[in-house]
């Protein structure tokens, strides 16, 4: 009778065919869940139901469940969204290797690829979409816009004056 090498296997544990114990994934995912979940409420006095929420994960998102853009906020998400994402755009084909933005997972699935280079037709309209936003933009203070784009575009917000900037500069993109 030949011995096994390593220790001793525990009897009643269900293994994969590898031989390797099987985990448990929905245990598992359920208790990061639960540990998330407890640290938004921790770390920025939310409700358990607003930490269990998407826009829990990032700046802007808690700055809508604040109630800082209103009883109904997705129009100012969406326009948040608009901004990132026609900055996201010119900066993949103006600066390709600068970073893309950290938050609200915008860019999720849009990584550089093998693909054929945009047209110059699309370029043209990439440029045209980001310069029509920033001329809307400039309507607010600079330091007001350096505020947004950093919360925007890199889940950065730093104080009230910064929560401020975002609430002015996403009115100002809504009214032009």
């Amino acid at each position: 009778m030949s011995r096994r090498a390593g220790r001793k296997r525990k009897l009643g544990i269900k293994r994969q065919a590898n031989g390797q114990p099987s985990r448990v994934t929905a245990i598992i995912r359920e208790n990061t869940k639960e540990t998330v979940i407890g640290a938004r409420m921790r770390q920025y006095g939310l409700s358990a139901a607003n930490a269990d929420t998407e826009l829990a994960g990032y700046a802007i998102g808690r700055m809508a469940l604040a109630g800082h853009f209103g009883r109904e906020y997705q129009p100012s998400l969406d326009t948040i969204l608009d901004y990132v994402t026609a900055v996201a755009d010119y900066m993949r084909i103006k600066w390709p290797s600068a970073p893309m933005p950290k938050a609200m997972d915008y860019m999720a699935g849009r990584g550089t690829s093998l693909a054929a280079e945009p047209s110059l037709k699309t370029v043209e309209r990439i440029e045209r979409r980001y310069w029509d936003l920033s001329h809307k933009l400039e309507k607010a203070d600079a330091e007001y816009r350096m505020w947004f784009h950093e919360a925007a575009f890199h889940d950065r917000l730093c104080g009230e004056r910064a929560e401020q900037a975002v609430i002015i500069c996403v009115k100002v993109l809504q009214d032009a």
